[in-house]
C-alpha cells in the first residue's frame, strides 16, 4: 500500500491509450517488488532510500593500460538509441536537451573551483578564446549520442573534444549537426584557431582506451618523448553522463575512463539513483504516463546510487589495480525537474539526489 501511495502522489491514472502498452497488474507487481527490495535491504541494515548492490570488477589484462576487449555495449541498448537518433536534438522528444544547460553549469562550476585556468584569470586583456572557461582543455565525452554536450564543450573553448558512442547512427547525427547553422560552431575567425571536435562511433571506451594508450606508449618507446609529453595526450576532463545505466559493466567503463585522465583531471558522471521515487518518476511517470521518454528506455535495476559510483571510482582497490592514480569525489548534486514538468526545465539541487544526480571526481596530482 505504501508503494501505491508513493506512486499516486507523483502521478495520475494513465490515460486509456497507455493501457495498450502496459498491464496495470504488471506495473503494480513491479512497483511492489521495488518496495519489497527496499524493505529487505532496510531490515539488513541498508538505507531504504539508497539500496546498495555490489559492483562487478572490471576485467583487466596484465598490462595496466589494457582492458578486456569483450564489448561493454548492450546491443539492445545500442539499437534503442540508434532508433531515436533522428530526434536527438528535438527538445519535445529528448529530455536531455532541457537538462544540458544545468549539466554544463555544474561542469563549469567544478572546473572553475578545482581546475581553474590561471593564465586566463590573470590576463583580462587576453584574446577572446583565452577567456573562454574551457580554453585549452582536452575533453572526452563518453556516450556522446547526437552531440548535445560535445558541441557545448567546444563552444566553451575546449581545444579538443572527442565524442565516442557505441552507436554509429547517433554519431552520424552528431557529425551532421556539427555543420548545421544552429550548432553555432561556425565561429568568428579570431576563434577558429584551436578548436577541434572528433566523433568516433561503434566503439566502447574500453576499446578506445586500449588503442589510445597503446598508440601513445608506442610513440614514447620509439621517441625521446617524456612521460610529461605522454600525459599531454590524455584528457583534462572526461564526461560519462547518462551512460552507466545503459551498459552491462559500469565499473569497467569508469576504470577505462580514469586511465585516460591526466593527473588533476576531472571525471564527471551522471545517472539515476535506485530508489522507489526514481521508479515512480523516471520510469512510470516519464515513460508510461507523460510519454516524455520512450517506453523501455530505463531499467530500475541498472540505476546506481552516488555511494555506489563513488566506490567504483574512488576505492583504493580500483586505483591500486590499475595504477591510474587515486580519485576523490569533489562535488555532488541532484538534477531536479521543475514544475510544470511538461516544460522539461531542470535545476541543480544539492539536497535531492533521489532521482537524477551528477558527481565530479578528481585524479590526484602526481
Amino acid at each position: 500500500m505504501m508503494a501505491k501511495r508513493l506512486l499516486l502522489r507523483h502521478a495520475t491514472r494513465p490515460p486509456s491509450c497507455i493501457l495498450h502498452c502496459i498491464s496495470r497488474s504488471n506495473l503494480v507487481r513491479n512497483l511492489a517488488s521495488v518496495s519489497s527490495n527496499h524493505n529487505n535491504e532496510e531490515a539488513n541494515g541498508s538505507s531504504s532510500s539508497n539500496p546498495t548492490k555490489s559492483p562487478t570488477s572490471p576485467s583487466i589484462g596484465n598490462n595496466s593500460s589494457t582492458f578486456n576487449n569483450n564489448s561493454n555495449a548492450n546491443p539492445n541498448e545500442v539499437n534503442k538509441f540508434s532508433s531515436f537518433a533522428s530526434h536527438w536534438w528535438d527538445s519535445r522528444a529528448n529530455p536531455l536537451v532541457g537538462m544540458n544547460p544545468i549539466r554544463i553549469k555544474f561542469l563549469r562550476d567544478v572546473v572553475d573551483s578545482f581546475q581553474p585556468s590561471s593564465a586566463a584569470a590573470a590576463d583580462t586583456t587576453a584574446a577572446p578564446n583565452i577567456q573562454l572557461p574551457l580554453h585549452n582543455k582536452r575533453i572526452l565525452d563518453i556516450g556522446c549520442g547526437g552531440g548535445l554536450l560535445t558541441e557545448s564543450l567546444s563552444r566553451l573553448g575546449a581545444s579538443l573534444v572527442v565524442g565516442v558512442d557505441a552507436s554509429t547512427h547517433v554519431v552520424e547525427v552528431a557529425k551532421r549537426h556539427s555543420f548545421h547553422e544552429n550548432s553555432r560552431l561556425v565561429l568568428p575567425s579570431s576563434l577558429q584557431d584551436d578548436r577541434d571536435i572528433r566523433y568516433i562511433g561503434g566503439i566502447t571506451v574500453e576499446e578506445l582506451a586500449n588503442s589510445w594508450l597503446n598508440e601513445h606508449e608506442k610513440e614514447q618507446t620509439s621517441s625521446s618523448s617524456s612521460s610529461q609529453q605522454q600525459q599531454h595526450q590524455l584528457f583534462d576532463i572526461i564526461t560519462a553522463l547518462e551512460i552507466i545505466e545503459h551498459v552491462p559493466n559500469p565499473p569497467s567503463l569508469l576504470h577505462a575512463a580514469k586511465s585516460l585522465l591526466k593527473p588533476n583531471g576531472i571525471l564527471l558522471v551522471s545517472t539515476i539513483n535506485r530508489t522507489v521515487k526514481s521508479y515512480g518518476l523516471a520510469i512510470v511517470a516519464a515513460e508510461y504516463i507523460s510519454g516524455k521518454v520512450p517506453i523501455g528506455t530505463h531499467t530500475w535495476d541498472m540505476f546506481w546510487s552516488p555511494a555506489e559510483v563513488e566506490q567504483m571510482i574512488c576505492s583504493s582497490s580500483q586505483s591500486s589495480n590499475s595504477g591510474d592514480g587515486r580519485m576523490t569525489q569533489i562535488a555532488l548534486s541532484g538534477m531536479v525537474l521543475q514544475p510544470p514538468f511538461i516544460n522539461m526545465e531542470w535545476k541543480l539541487d544539492g539536497s535531492d539526489t533521489d532521482v537524477n544526480w551528477i558527481g565530479a571526481y578528481q585524479k590526484e596530482q602526481v
